[in-house]
Parts: C-alpha cells; structure tokens; sequence
C-alpha cells in the first residue's frame, strides 16, 4: 500500500511503529509500521518516513487487521452488552451472529415436533 501524495502527505493521525505485521494477505509476517489518517490505513511499510499526531512503539508485538469471530453465542448477550466482551478484548471487531430458535423451529418443523 503507498502513501497518497496530499498537502498532509508527511502526517497522519495515528502510525504503529515496528511491529511485526501480520497482514492477512497469506504473505510472510514482516516488521514494519502502519499508518492510519482520517480512520482508514493510509500506509504499511518498513521505515515509512510519516510523522503520526500520535505514535505507538509496536516493537516485539504483532499488529493485525480485526478479527471476525463466525462462531458465537452472543445473540442473547448483545441485547444488553454492547461491547460482546470478552471477544472485543481479543481483536475481534466483526461477530456472526443468527438467531438460534430459528434454527431449532426448523428443525422442529422437519420433524414434526413442534
């Protein structure tokens, strides 16, 4: 991903510094920095010569895209947590969710009881 040349284009808002990036892409983990500006990853690269408004120092840990969670229970919870702990806590920041009476109703209609 290249950096887009704009009046700004040595700033960002936030840039992730040094950490082992693990991108989701099926490549090689490779240390790097990742920079963020107006919420969307602007730049992903070794040594990216852009000053953030706020910088972290990832060095020695793994940063990685959000991770999707396809398997849960939450259908009851997220009517009254709206953070699906713990799950948020672990990276996730995309939830499967189905509604499992509709599936025990089907069943249930397949087999006649109910």
């Amino acid at each position: 991903m290249q950096w887009e040349e704009t009046a700004m284009a040595h700033e960002a808002d936030l840039v992730i510094r040094g950490g082992l990036i693990a991108d989701g892409a099926g490549g090689e983990p490779f240390v790097g920095d990742v920079a963020v500006s107006g919420g969307k990853i602007a730049a992903v690269g070794a040594g990216l010569a852009i000053r953030g408004r706020e910088e972290i120092d990832a060095a020695g840990r793994v940063v990685t895209p959000g991770f999707v969670d396809i398997h849960t229970h939450y259908d009851g919870q997220v009517t009254w947590e709206h953070r699906l702990r713990p799950t948020s806590g672990h990276g996730v920041t995309t939830t499967v969710m189905a509604i499992a009476a509709s599936v025990s109703h089907r069943a249930s209609r397949r087999t006649g009881n109910g």
